[in-house]
């Protein structure tokens, strides 16, 4: 009895202390510690993670994917596991490395080596179907271009972090990247995900662009086609409708697949970052700028010096034939350098100055692109002797393709700058947040002036310089330029290298399009009249089809 009576009460001692100690216990995790020990559940149960949404899409104005993002494998491997046990040569033929990159990387002193980011989803398909023993993949945005190299160095390209670093891509680069949202994971005791919280939904941000993908195509096409023809060093066209200022495209050759790679070539845009000297395309302001100051112009006769006239000493100009007297149309049809120069006299240093910056020259044009020049325009007190009569057709002053297609638009648009436009608008979800319309920037000359230089552009094309840009059943109104380029090591005008331009409009009754054509440095032949007044006239051809302007499309079959 006494046996069993002790061990009770050990058996309910021990039991005592045992609740004693438990409850003490749960009385300093429960009350005393209770704030620390929340915490310590709360950082062990919830997670904040941030969530970073895809980047905006950029689209044609027909609503044409142009750029997108996509959520692809980055791939790495862990060498205490894979050391030794990967078949270098299998490994290196599926990532598309050589043997030695993929030796070099397996032999670095970290644990977790980076192999290849961004793969495209055929290539990360065909690593993982070989089971390599420690090789993991991570999730990675990438940028694609479904149109591949179209309209690159409009649209753009980011590098590898997706920061935007040329073109649309860079300066809606806040705006398409969108912000990192953080959310609150939580989990249960199995790490199981149970809630989502403090989440929003992604917001798709799109921009929309002026660019018509198939017009951009035409041009491209064409550039690419001349380009086999005079192997220029590079060529640029811009399509325009004079009448908004909103660019249907804008291109140059040659060009880069931003898919493929990245080149320093694709961060400038040589339709608004070159400045050349626009050679006799100029004439278009200097006649605009003498009929608006002396209207009865129109019916002088200039003597042409038979092709040689000497301005100054030393300072001899000539024409491309021996013309002798010449009316004011005809002079500006054979694009005679010799009767303009003798014109500028005329319209006088500071008139031609003014009449030159109004078309904008000398200043950038406002469209929504980064990296614009704005080209170079001296004031009157910096002239030379001779500054007058050679700017008068297009030297001693540089300017961008677009300042140049925008002169001529100001003719077709009766007289009126508009402001470039790159831009149509911009959407946040199904949200139409920003729409760019077209801007007036000022009245350069009368509608009467602007007509009448539009008949003498008429001319150009039906029995001058410019009549291989012709289209039978069209009327079109363009003007040819040939420009020496200055030599800046010798100081003077190059006798070797040339910039051929032809820019127009059409249907020159009610103009759709401007088009400039720019060929830098083309091979073997250079007059405008023979190389860029053709590639002009295919272009011209294909945009007016799609347009559906007749008679056009029946000639284009032929």
């Amino acid at each position: 009895m006494k046996v069993t009576k002790l061990r009770i009460i050990t058996v309910f001692t021990v039991t005592l202390l045992v609740f004693l100690v438990i409850g003490f216990r749960l009385f300093q995790i429960q009350v005393v510690n209770h704030n620390f020990f929340l915490k310590k559940v709360s950082i062990q149960a919830r997670r904040t993670e941030k969530h970073i949404s895809l980047r905006g899409d950029i689209y044609d104005r027909r609503m044409r994917l142009l750029a997108t993002s996509m959520m692809v494998d980055s791939c790495y491997i862990d060498m205490e596991e894979a050391r030794g046990r990967i078949d270098i040569n299998l490994f290196a033929e599926c990532t598309g490395l050589s043997p030695v990159e993929i030796s070099s990387k397996l032999n670095q002193k970290r644990r977790y080596v980076l192999i290849k980011r961004k793969l495209l989803p055929e290539e990360s398909l065909k690593i993982k179907s070989k089971n390599f023993p420690g090789v993991y993949f991570d999730k990675e945005q990438l940028r694609f271009y479904p149109e591949n190299s179209l309209a690159n160095y409009v649209v753009g390209v980011v590098g590898v972090d997706n920061k935007g670093l040329s073109g649309v891509e860079y300066l809606f680069d806040n705006f398409l990247a969108g912000e990192a949202v953080k959310y609150v994971l939580t989990r249960d005791g199995q790490g199981r995900i149970i809630n989502f919280s403090e989440k929003a939904e992604d917001e798709i941000r799109r921009v929309v662009l002026t660019i018509d993908n198939r017009i951009q195509h035409a041009v491209e096409q064409e550039l690419k086609r001349a380009h086999e023809y005079n192997s220029a060093s590079m060529l640029t066209c811009i399509v325009q409708n004079p009448k908004t200022g909103e660019i249907l495209a804008m291109a140059s050759y040659p060009s880069d697949n931003p898919n493929k790679k990245i080149t320093t070539k694709m961060l400038k845009n040589s339709a608004i970052s070159d400045a050349i000297e626009p050679g006799s395309v100029f004439k278009i302001v200097s006649a605009a700028a003498a009929i608006e100051k002396y209207p009865d112009i129109l019916n002088e006769k200039f003597f042409c010096e038979n092709g040689e006239y000497e301005l100054v000493k030393d300072v001899t100009i000539h024409d491309h034939e021996k013309y002798g007297e010449l009316s004011f149309e005809e002079m500006f049809a054979y694009s005679s350098n010799i009767g303009f120069a003798k014109l500028s006299r005329r319209i006088g240093e500071r008139s031609l100055w003014q009449y030159i910056r109004s078309f904008g020259f000398g200043m950038t044009t406002g469209i929504e692109l980064t990296g614009e020049n704005q080209g170079r325009l001296l004031p009157t007190g910096r002239w030379s002797g001779v500054s007058c009569e050679m700017l008068s057709f297009g030297q001693e002053i540089s300017a961008t393709p677009l300042q140049i297609a925008n002169s001529f638009s100001v003719i077709a648009n009766g007289g009126v700058l508009m402001e470039s436009k790159i831009i149509k608008s911009v959407f946040c979800g199904d949200k139409e947040e920003q729409i760019f319309k077209p801007t007036k920037v000022r009245r350069v000359i009368s509608q009467k002036t602007a007509s009448h230089v539009k008949d003498m552009l008429e001319a150009v094309v039906e029995y001058g310089t410019g009549s291989k840009a012709k289209i039978k059943g069209i009327n079109i109104a363009g003007k040819t330029g040939t420009a020496q380029k200055y030599d800046k090591k010798l100081k003077k005008y190059s006798e070797t290298k040339y910039v051929s331009l032809f820019g127009g409009f059409l249907p020159a009754d009610d103009p759709k399009i401007t088009i400039l054509v720019v060929i830098d440095e083309p091979q073997g032949g250079y007059w405008a009249s023979s190389v860029a007044a053709p590639v002009f006239r295919k272009i011209a051809l294909r945009i007016l089809d799609y347009m559906n302007i007749h008679p056009v499309k029946e000639i284009a079959m032929k």
